[in-house]
């Protein structure tokens, strides 16, 4: 009886990690979760990356910075700069980009945002 036990909750715990992992990467692109600093510990943001033949598209946003409304955030991929946006009224700045204007993004690669004066609001890898 413990091992049945031990190999369902194998299993369970399993799905639980790949699941998500499949819906994220699903739709042609990869999504990845950009976690809250100390300094904006209720921020959240997501970065998503998609790659076909001759077509690259990176969408960016952060949102639940209602502090920073009317102010402008700049968004880093790669440690390089990709733009800026304006945080509007409900704390939320958003950011396509297309082609060109897509730097390379690979395993590893850090998007993060931060605000004028280069405090860090939110940050993560694909």
């Amino acid at each position: 009886m413990k091992r049945i036990t031990m190999v369902l909750a194998a299993a369970a715990l399993a799905l639980a990690v790949s699941v998500p992992a499949v819906l994220a990467s699903g739709g042609g692109g990869t999504r990845i979760v950009l976690k809250p600093t100390k300094a904006f510990p209720s921020a959240k943001g997501s970065a998503t990356f998609k790659a076909k033949a001759g077509e690259r598209q990176l969408e960016a946003e952060v949102e639940h910075v209602r502090r920073l409304a009317g102010r402008t955030v700049t968004f880093y991929v790669g440690g390089k700069r990709l733009g800026s946006a304006k945080v509007g009224g409900l704390g939320t700045a958003h950011l396509e980009r297309r082609n060109g204007a897509v730097p390379a993004v690979q395993a590893g690669t850090f998007v993060s945002v931060k605000t004028a004066r280069g405090v860090l609001i939110v940050r993560g890898s694909f």
